[in-house]
C-alpha cells in the first residue's frame, strides 16, 4: 500500500497491474483500518509506502516478509494452530456470509470479479455496499477481540484526508 493511492474519500485504490485480476480495486477504509495505518506511519515515516521494509528504504514490505513473520511468531501470539496472512482472506469470506452479507457484495469486497453473465451485465462498482460491509466486519471483529469502539480512527480518517 503506497501513500498516494489512499484518497480523499478513504479508499485505498490498488492499481490493476499489482491485481490478480488485472483489475484495479476501491477497498473502503474503514476506521479499524485508519487505526492501523496511523500506527503504521510511525515506523513509515516519510516513506512511499505505508507498511514499509524494514531492511530496505523506500520498499514496501512483502507478503513473503509479512509470512515468514507470522511463521516465527504465531505462538507467542497466542494461536494454537499456524496460519498464512492467505488464511485472513479465508476468514474475512467465512465472516461476511455468517454476518448476513450477500455474496456478491461478499466476492466483491475480495476483490473478485463477477462470472459468467453477471460479469457482461453488471458494471455496478459496490463501492457503498463494500464499505458497509466492512463496517459491519469492522465491529464484529472488536467484539471477537474484545476491543471497545474507539473515535480515534475517525480522528485520524478526518486529519488523512485534510493532509
Amino acid at each position: 500500500m503506497a501513500w498516494d493511492e489512499i484518497d480523499p474519500e478513504g479508499f485505498w485504490n490498488i492499481p490493476a497491474e499489482r491485481t490478480k485480476g488485472r483489475e484495479a480495486q476501491r477497498v473502503p477504509l474503514t476506521d479499524m483500518a485508519w487505526e492501523v495505518i496511523k500506527q503504521a506511519k510511525i515506523y513509515s515515516g516519510e516513506g512511499q509506502f505505508v507498511f514499509r521494509s524494514s531492511h530496505k528504504d523506500n520498499e514496501p514490505m512483502t507478503a513473503h516478509a509479512l509470512s515468514r513473520a507470522i511463521a516465527r511468531h504465531w505462538q507467542e501470539l497466542g494461536f494454537g494452530t499456524k496460519w498464512t496472512p492467505h488464511d485472513l482472506r479465508r476468514t474475512l469470506r467465512t465472516r461476511l456470509a455468517e454476518i448476513g452479507i450477500d455474496d456478491v457484495v461478499a466476492e466483491r469486497v475480495l476483490g473478485h470479479k463477477l462470472q459468467g453473465i453477471m460479469a457482461v451485465y453488471n458494471r455496478h462498482g459496490y463501492d457503498t455496499e463494500k464499505r458497509q460491509s466492512l463496517e459491519h466486519w469492522a465491529k464484529k471483529l472488536r467484539q471477537i477481540v474484545g476491543l471497545e469502539e474507539q473515535d480515534q480512527g475517525k480522528i485520524f480518517h478526518l486529519n488523512m484526508r485534510t493532509g
